[in-house]
């Protein structure tokens, strides 16, 4: 049986709001990592370096998506 999203919602749509749900994700865990007591200069450089991929990321699939829901 087909639920109403496989109905309603393209099959582009739901792979761009997975890969939007994905990079939430990453995110969420990556602002949870700054957070670890004990981490030296270069985790946090590479932790921040992911933070501002992820950001870039996040907006470039929200954009995609408003687009998609727009049309």
């Amino acid at each position: 049986m087909r639920s109403v999203c496989d109905v309603m919602i393209d099959k582009t749509t739901m792979i761009m709001l997975t890969e939007l749900k994905d990079e939430c994700l990453r995110y969420i865990k990556l602002t949870d990592q700054i957070e670890l007591e004990g981490l030296t200069e270069d985790q946090l450089a590479n932790i921040l370096g992911e933070l501002t991929a992820s950001t870039a990321h996040l907006n470039i699939h929200s954009e995609t998506v408003k687009n998609i829901i727009e049309q």
